[in-house]
């Protein structure tokens, strides 16, 4: 498959970080409700922070403001991603597609302080020419705006530009809008393996495979 520009997912795609996140959003929830909720816990993975945090805000009742919300949740994450690792093989096909000139940049529901802090620690800053966090943009991944706004800013038409995602809704998105595809295998999504398949021009379960 070739393209000439990507568009990678963090967590979850980049990095090892979905567990960190798993951990945050059930110790938040169980902060703000009376026992276990195993359906508020996986709510998040569809929605942006904001709109998760107001989701639990009315769900829980809780008297705080969505922002303290939010700032509640990026400071347990803040914590675990001093821990997370990139996935296997990953900084060396960041470092190919360099090489071969391919312009790269991150699309992620995460916050900006976050995602630069993880990609400074873990020495990848430097393969992406940008970063944009759905919070900023003002739209997740149920839409495909912030995957055309990535085109436009590298320079490439959608189908020449390759999205990068472990999640089944934002590869449909971005498969949807006639970019091409790359699904990448994490333990988060393994029981979405066919649909991943079905939706991804390729599927690899590490980047390893790509080299």
């Amino acid at each position: 498959m070739r393209f000439k520009s990507a568009i990678f997912d963090l967590d979850g795609t980049l990095i090892d970080s979905m567990p960190v996140w798993d951990r945050a959003w059930e110790e938040f929830c169980d902060r703000y409700s009376d026992g276990p909720d195993p359906e508020a816990y996986a709510m998040y993975k569809t929605l942006t922070l904001v709109t998760a945090c107001s989701y639990y805000k009315s769900r829980f009742n809780i008297p705080s403001t969505v922002p303290e919300l939010c700032g509640e949740v990026n400071g347990i994450v803040r914590k675990g991603y001093a821990g997370v690792s990139a996935k296997a093989g990953v900084p060396e096909y960041l470092q190919k597609l360099k090489d071969m000139g391919v312009r790269c940049c991150v699309a992620t529901n995460t916050a900006r302080p976050l995602v630069e802090y993880v990609l400074d620690r873990l020495k990848l800053s430097k393969y992406f020419e940008f970063i944009l966090p759905c919070a900023e943009f003002g739209s997740g991944k149920d839409r495909p705006d912030i995957f055309l706004s990535c085109a436009r800013r590298l320079g490439t038409a959608p189908s020449e530009t390759c999205v990068f995602e472990d999640a089944p809704h934002a590869l449909r998105t971005a498969h949807d809008a006639g970019f091409l595809t790359l699904a990448v295998y994490d333990g988060s999504y393994a029981a979405d393996e066919a649909a991943l398949r079905g939706l991804a021009d390729a599927y690899v379960r590490s980047f390893a495979s790509l080299l």
